[in-house]
């Protein structure tokens, strides 16, 4: 039944008061569609949007930038047809369900939307089945394992099961391509978002977050890695968490400046180091999120500075912390090696030696580190160099394991090394993995 106009202004009005009466109780905006979708007639699609607070040209701009950003023409998504879908009038195809779950950042079990009965996106194969769930692949059981013991454990779930889950996807993070573990990652968050009655469990569900923020980076998705983000670091602000505060916002300034935006990023890096109670952390956000930007703007004097201080903060720490959330000598080298690049290439390329020789070869972290070094080697002139360390890291990384991040290192590496017969073998290559 057509609902009149006056009604569906009417609905979109009380939705709004629904997600600002729920933003004062600090509800996440998966509890806010949920409540939209209890309170009033209006379908999970639909309920989506108004959670976030977007206008339907605002979703229709998103799904553009995501096919620009994954190197495609925009479709031809228009208000109306998105009208259509949000009120069942249409279904969207498969394509378009992928797009709309990495713009709203869920799963596309949880638009509401029947799903195509074949098909891959960015949440992985999708099969029918009872449990209305992303399919995984058999040969990442230990990884599956751990959503469906959540799931098992219901209302029952403990504290301290969903710390060890929390604990799992941060240890094994580099184990599983990058697309793989966030569909688990989102579907453990989303079984826990319904138990959030501690604060410790909020703070979980901020990690989580976090990771999912990294992840949509590292699958080439800016905008619903900083939507995770800045989740992540206002469960952080609520609990009292100035760890995840901190991380959070240096991961925002790092997908910032991948976006090339690098007075934002270094204002957001400034921010972090508020929260940056220890050297360690301090050196953290230093190297990862200042000085590439500095780079960027050519403030070689701040650069400088920057580089000073963030040795002398990493001299400073009693420790490391390998993993997802923490900082170690390999990354820290590998930072100071991409921020050397134009200015003092011999020290670009002995940093990025150093970091090489502390990673396990085939790592996301070698990945990185090695692409880097090709890129002081192209900008030594030492092309032939260049272009067998580029060849390295596609023939030692498994295909869907390059992240999307090093992928658009190699992408300047082949601009950097020219033209030429092994140049153009190499950005044949590369053009042809997927991140």
């Amino acid at each position: 039944m057509k609902v009149p106009r006056a009604a569906r202004a009417q609905l979109v009005r009380d939705a709004a008061r629904i997600r600002a009466d729920q933003q004062r109780r600090g509800a996440s905006v998966p509890a806010i569609t949920a409540q939209i979708v209890r309170d009033l007639p209006i379908s999970p699609l639909e309920a989506w949007r108004l959670a976030y607070g977007w206008s339907r040209p605002h979703v229709v701009e998103a799904v553009a930038d995501l096919y620009l950003s994954d190197g495609l023409a925009p479709p031809g998504l228009t208000t109306a047809m998105l009208c259509r879908w949000e009120h069942g009038h249409a279904r969207p195809g498969f394509d378009y369900i992928h797009a709309l779950a990495r713009v709203y950042g869920v799963p596309p079990d949880r638009l509401g939307v029947p799903l195509p009965h074949r098909g891959l996106g960015w949440y992985g194969p999708l099969i029918p089945q009872p449990r209305q769930e992303p399919h995984m692949p058999p040969e990442y059981p230990e990884l599956t394992a751990v959503a469906d013991s959540i799931s098992l454990h219901g209302a029952d779930t403990t504290e301290e099961l969903a710390e060890a889950a929390l604990e799992f996807y941060t240890r094994r993070y580099s184990d599983f391509p990058p697309s793989v573990l966030a569909v688990e990652v989102a579907r453990c968050r989303s079984l826990l978002i319904t138990k959030t009655d501690g604060s410790d469990l909020h703070r979980v569900l901020g990690w989580m977050s976090a990771l999912l923020g990294n992840l949509a980076h590292h699958t080439d998705d800016p905008a619903g890695a900083l939507i995770h983000l800045s989740t992540a670091a206002r469960l952080g602000t609520q609990v009292g968490d100035p760890t995840l505060v901190g991380w959070s916002l240096g991961a925002q300034s790092m997908v910032t400046m991948a976006r090339e935006r690098d007075a934002e990023a270094l204002e957001l890096a400034d921010r972090a180091l508020e929260f940056a109670n220890d050297p360690l952390r301090r050196a953290q956000i230093i190297a990862w999120c200042r000085l590439r930007p500095l780079a960027g703007l050519d403030d070689h004097e701040r650069l400088g500075t920057a580089v000073t201080e963030a040795r002398r903060y990493m001299d400073l720490a009693d420790r490391e912390e390998p993993g997802r959330f923490g900082f170690d000598r390999a990354e820290f080298h590998h930072h100071l090696s991409e921020a050397l690049l134009t200015t003092d290439t011999t020290a670009a390329r002995t940093h990025a030696e150093t970091s090489i020789a502390l990673k396990r070869t085939g790592s996301p972290g070698w990945a990185a580190a090695t692409t880097t070094h090709a890129r002081a080697l192209a900008a030594s002139r030492d092309i032939d160099g260049a272009v067998a360390l580029g060849m390295s890291v596609l023939e030692a990384v498994p295909e869907g394991s390059l992240r999307a991040n090093t992928r658009q290192r190699m992408l300047r590496l082949v601009t950097e090394v020219g033209e030429g017969a092994a140049a153009h073998g190499l950005a044949e290559a590369v053009r042809s993995r997927r991140a």
